[in-house]
């Protein structure tokens, strides 16, 4: 008996061990996988900003296209250039033309582009 005691403590004393480094072995895992999750996360974003600034440049040259070669189509240029100005946050670049074309085609100016300089 006195035999087995020490035996049994050796064996916990092992297996105590055992799980604690595994406990660290997973902290290490789950924070390499923590920091893979955030670089992954920051990629998502970084896309989805450019993403959306390719909206914008893309929609910007289309409404200029329809302002210059289909100006009477007035329904679709203002929902373009309101989607553009309100929602994607549009910038000066498109302001001058927008606003020329709506004079020259009799249009009153949005509500939503009277904040536009």
């Amino acid at each position: 008996m006195e035999v087995i005691i020490p035996a049994i403590c050796g064996v916990f004393g092992i297996l105590i061990t055992k799980i604690f480094d595994l406990i660290s072995d997973r902290k290490k895992t789950t924070n390499e996988t923590t920091k893979q999750f955030k670089l992954i996360n920051d990629q998502i974003t970084e896309i989805k900003s450019q993403i959306k600034l390719q909206e914008k440049d893309e929609l910007r040259t289309q409404i200029m296209v329809m302002i210059s070669d289909y100006p009477d189509e007035t329904t679709d240029i203002l929902r373009l250039s309101e989607h553009y100005f309100k929602n994607l946050k549009g910038n000066w670049v498109l302001t001058d033309i927008f606003k020329k074309w709506a004079v020259e085609k009799n249009v009153s100016i949005p509500v939503w582009m009277e904040d536009e300089k």
